[in-house]
């Protein structure tokens, strides 16, 4: 624990005296929660309350961009997370990422949503950790929503803050076994103002309605996962996704498609469980494409997009997982036509793959 301490000290000094903007403030949370049961096979993991620290750099926006002001001037930053569970099984996780902050109820409301990557000390191994079968492999992914009352400036550059946070760490389905883990704290924290000068006033311009013609997408993803039966290897995987959408306002979009798919770890995984389970006379050569239709909505924040799709399997004939999906991730406008994206594709909680791609929309 001593080592977490010299690192609050080091971030906030190294920030300190690194930064000149009259924009930026550091803080440091102290969160303390339980893992959420989301599937059955993690009971026996539920034995302790996670606690931890978590650090972060953030930067205010003043409405230089129209995004900035239609999201009525969010925050962007960088954060790092030291997340203990207090049970040996589980190990500890080591998270970093970016975030954004956005603010509601004249801005003692902030709603933090960020991404990144984790190291976990302690995966599963069927010699030395075979009960961890949260987290199949070092490397996961990060992902957090926190929604905390803030008050800087209490005392001099010194603020507080204190809420509630929602953790979550998954590998996407890349190396099984996977059922990450979501844990819901409390927490409460101190932040530091860089500036000396008070919060300088938001920019107020008053833009046309935004119009847009419907737009054509198409998009293919790729990338491995692997069965949830464990030691059946990492397969690749592609998706072929096509869709119009019609961006009804500066920041929403709405979106209508399909998605067809191939996982070759449903073919290896049919094969598998046709031998090993006779008794459910499993057809070993049964179809592994699958056809899915969805809706969805994107939320713009200039260049960058968080899509939702809400998706039902039209044709499917291994069965696997539900009958309906969820996909959600962050979308990069390279510009006006072409757009990188990496999503997480789950049934329910269960996250089958993470998928990347490239598509063009015309």
């Amino acid at each position: 624990m001593r080592s977490i301490f010299l690192f609050v000290f080091l971030f906030i000094t190294f920030f300190g005296f690194s930064q000149e903007r009259d924009d930026a403030y550091v803080g440091v949370d102290y969160f303390y929660g339980s893992i959420l049961k989301h599937n059955k096979t993690i009971a026996h993991l539920i034995r302790a309350h996670p606690a931890g620290v978590l650090l972060s750099y953030n930067v205010r926006t003043h409405g230089e961009q129209r995004w900035q002001q239609e999201y009525n001037y969010p925050e962007w930053g960088v954060s790092f997370m030291y997340e203990d569970f207090n049970y040996d099984v589980l190990g500890r996780n080591y998270s970093l990422g970016i975030h954004y902050n956005f603010y509601f109820l004249n801005r003692n409301l902030q709603l933090r949503i960020g991404e990144g990557l984790n190291y976990n000390t302690m995966p599963f191994d069927l010699e030395d950790s075979f009960k961890n079968v949260a987290y199949g492999s070092h490397i996961t992914g990060f992902s957090q929503i926190g929604l905390q009352y803030n008050k800087p400036r209490v005392v001099g550059n010194f603020g507080i803050r204190a809420g509630v946070l929602l953790l979550h760490h998954s590998n996407g389905g890349i190396k099984s076994p996977n059922t990450g883990t979501n844990v819901f704290s409390t927490s409460i924290g101190v932040i530091y103002d860089l500036s000396e000068e008070e919060i300088p006033n938001k920019a107020r311009v008053a833009y046309e309605k935004f119009t847009e013609p419907i737009k054509y997408n198409l998009v293919l993803r790729g990338g491995v996962n692997e069965s949830d039966y464990i030691g059946l290897g990492q397969h690749p995987f592609y998706a072929i996704t096509g869709f119009v959408d019609k961006r009804i306002s500066y920041k929403n979009t709405i979106q209508l498609g399909f998605d067809f798919m191939v996982s070759e770890f449903l073919r290896i995984e049919n094969e598998y469980a046709a031998i090993a389970f006779p008794l459910r006379n499993i057809d070993p050569d049964r179809d592994h494409k699958r056809i899915g239709l969805f809706a969805g909505h994107e939320f713009r924040l200039n260049n960058i997009a968080i899509p939702l799709h809400l998706g039902y399997y039209l044709y499917n004939p291994s069965n696997y997982g539900a009958s309906s999906y969820l996909r959600t991730g962050v979308k990069y406008y390279i510009n006006e036509k072409w757009y990188g994206v990496g999503t997480v594709r789950t049934h329910g909680f269960n996250a089958e793959t993470i998928e990347f791609g490239l598509g063009i929309r015309l």
